[in-house]
């Protein structure tokens, strides 16, 4: 039986502030992702229950529930399979956390851990052509301050290729402008830091809008704003995006978000002839594979290397390949004991 001292919230309130944000100092991104799971969890726990969430027990978070939950979000909230996932990964991670809080409790978590995630087809990644991308950041009006702001934002993120929550972080401290290299320190997942080499051009427009508003001698100013002149959010990124997309003719009916401009980034960078290596840096992906897929996505590229490659559909005069006795034995003495 579970220890009283491990109750739910308890065990919740620890796995929060010791696991996540003090053992692996996780993002608030994740941190908030995490919390609303939670959220989603309890509320409906407390709707199939007919139990208040103070009366919700660790009891209460078997295999067969999380299951029904799980489909619940598919079914009931629209949920796609990534996200679904993402959600389940949540659970997981507190579920790993508990064997080791409280071992009693190591039966009910091998059940939820067990639970699989479902395959889902990977999307190919939308990105812009060099046209589309000079096409939207020729819209805003640099003639006025509202439009430069506005420019300074979408070059940089298309210099950079920057997430949406490293771009809203940027402040007047992390800009560096010696004449040979101006650069830029991003704040990644995870509380990592990388350096991102800025374009002359971008940091010269970024140190203009800095200096308008008089905000150079302040470290830890946001570089970019929005109209009442605080730290731009989210969803003021994304608005600006559309609608500088929107006054495009080029680009009607295209569903353009910021990250649609982190892939453009990337494609371009690759179909320039940078290093994979060197762009997953660039661009802050924890592990190779995920900068792998941009190769995927460029179908130009792929009948490059076709015709580069001189790669021909095999003749009838080819001779098929045979195993030899030897290969079929070493594969058959892999099954035996």
């Amino acid at each position: 039986m579970t220890d009283p001292h491990f109750s739910l919230g308890t065990l919740l309130q620890r796995f929060f502030y010791e696991r996540l944000i003090q053992q692996r100092n996780a993002s608030t991104h994740t941190v908030a992702s995490y919390r609303d799971t939670w959220r989603l969890l309890l509320a409906y726990l407390t709707t199939t229950t007919g139990r208040s969430v103070t009366h919700i027990t660790m009891a209460d978070l078997t295999a067969d529930t999380v299951l029904a939950f799980l489909t619940f979000l598919e079914t009931e909230r629209g949920y796609c399979m990534r996200s679904r996932n993402q959600r389940l990964a949540a659970l997981k991670a507190f579920f790993h956390f508990t064997i080791f809080a409280d071992p009693s409790l190591l039966g009910q978590a091998q059940r939820v851990l067990e639970i699989p995630m479902k395959r889902w087809v990977r999307r190919v990644l939308g990105y812009l052509t060099h046209d589309e991308m000079e096409a939207i950041l020729a819209i805003p009006d640099r003639a006025t301050h509202a439009g430069r702001r506005v420019y300074a934002l979408l070059l940089f993120m298309y210099n950079t290729g920057a997430r949406v929550s490293e771009v809203t972080a940027v402040t007047v401290g992390d800009l560096r402008a010696p004449s040979h290299a101006p650069q830029v320190r991003l704040h990644g997942k995870g509380g990592k830091q990388r350096v991102v080499p800025l374009w002359p051009d971008t940091a010269d427009v970024l140190a203009g809008i800095v200096a308008e508003r008089g905000a150079q001698d302040s470290p830890e100013t946001p570089v970019f704003t929005n109209a009442r002149g605080s730290r731009i959010t989210r969803g003021g990124v994304a608005h600006l995006l559309h609608t500088a997309v929107d006054a495009c003719p080029s680009l009607a009916g295209r569903t353009i978000s910021p990250h649609t401009l982190r892939h453009t980034t990337a494609m371009h960078l690759l179909q320039s002839g940078v290093d994979l290596h060197l762009i997953r840096m660039w661009l802050g992906h924890v592990t190779l594979d995920t900068t792998h897929q941009y190769i995927e996505a460029d179908l130009h590229m792929k009948r490059q290397a076709l015709n580069k490659g001189g790669i021909t559909a095999a003749t009838a005069t080819d001779a098929p390949w045979r195993p030899t006795d030897e290969l079929m034995m070493f594969l058959d003495g892999l099954c035996q004991g």
